[in-house]
């Protein structure tokens, strides 16, 4: 079954408005790409800017699928701040995780000074540049103004829950300085690679209505992320690529998603608590909309099941207006078998052709 266009090709026409001629494929699978390349821990794919690049686009072409290389930092967006984060070098471990936040008290949090990006960046720098120079047009991650950059990244999640309580001006003031830190790296990054190399991506995963209300969302995260977004497209990037991860629901019905700025049109990225028709419904007029396709089936469930999960996917997300992709609901499981994350590209030659 033959292609015709290639994976960069398909990516940017999607991006563009233009004619596509199937569904792209965009799984986000980058603990999965770590794996399939024979790493038998996630630790170097995140430490080492070559490898997360390598194994990405070496993935893409072995198994079909459209997904630009989508990186984060060797720090975390931790580490620049003073966190400890240990790298997952554990077979247990699919991501970084930060050990010890920097900020423990209300005095260390006014003490904490905005690091200066281009002396605590230079590895997730030195990866953009990577994939840049490879023309593979990346999504990067561009994070801040938002809880899941603060909590756990600066002050655990723990304590940022106490201070919503007791003291929400510290929250304010963690989430004014992560917004000031993204967009000093978005600033540097639009500098030195241009606007039209890249797109900025951003998760959004404690700002989800199972930790937070949309009341305190609202209030604290709507200004601080509509700000960081409309900076970054004011530099002259086309769009953002945000993944409003695990349940939005609430958020959405208070029209909060609606308030963020993601360009023109955007993409957005809902977990699978939000079947895709409603996003489609909703946010399909003015933006891309990814599939959803749950994470622990694309593990756990046969080639043909997944299949069939895919193909009901793009029965629901085929013909929204401004274009769709079918995606995982999160990031690929790591150890998913190979043969489910082909299942996403066979079911886009065989049910999401145009």
């Amino acid at each position: 079954m033959k292609d015709e266009m290639t994976s960069m090709e398909r990516w940017k026409a999607l991006l563009n408005g233009d004619p596509v001629d199937r569904i792209p494929v965009v799984p986000f699978a980058s603990g999965f790409d770590a794996s399939v390349n024979g790493y038998e821990t996630m630790g170097d794919f995140f430490a080492k800017p070559e490898v997360q690049v390598k194994c990405q686009k070496r993935s893409r072409e072995m198994i079909g699928y459209d997904e630009p290389p989508h990186l984060m930092p060797p720090g975390y967006w931790a580490e620049q701040w003073g966190s400890e984060v240990e790298l997952p070098y554990r077979k247990a471990m699919s991501s970084p995780s930060v050990t010890d936040p920097v900020v423990k008290t209300a005095e260390d949090l006014e003490e904490l000074e905005i690091p200066d990006p281009k002396e605590t960046m230079q590895d997730f720098h030195k990866m953009v540049e990577l994939a840049i120079e490879d023309d593979l047009y990346p999504l990067v991650t561009i994070w801040g103004g938002c809880i899941s950059a603060v909590a756990p990244h600066m002050v655990s999640i723990e304590q940022f829950m106490k201070w919503l309580r007791t003291d929400p001006g510290l929250c304010e003031m963690a989430l004014d300085k992560s917004a000031e830190f993204t967009i000093s790296v978005a600033e540097w990054f639009a500098e030195d690679f241009g606007t039209d190399t890249w797109i900025p991506w951003d998760p959004l995963p404690t700002d989800a209505n199972v930790l937070i209300s949309a009341d305190n969302f609202g209030e604290l995260v709507v200004p601080r992320l509509k700000k960081v977004h409309q900076k970054v497209l004011d530099l002259g990037l086309p769009m953002w690529f945000t993944h409003w991860c695990s349940d939005h629901n609430k958020n959405i019905e208070a029209g909060h998603v609606d308030k963020i700025p993601h360009g023109d049109p955007g993409v957005i990225y809902f977990g699978p608590e939000v079947d895709v028709e409603r996003s489609v419904e909703l946010f399909g007029d003015e933006h891309i909309i990814t599939g959803n396709v749950d994470p622990p089936s694309v593990q756990n469930k046969s080639y043909e099941e997944v299949l069939q999960l895919c193909k009901e996917n793009i029965e629901k997300g085929k013909d929204s207006p401004r274009g769709y992709t079918l995606t995982c609901g999160c990031g690929v499981p790591p150890r998913a078998p190979p043969i489910n994350v082909y299942a996403f590209v066979k079911a886009s030659r065989k049910y999401g052709k145009y």
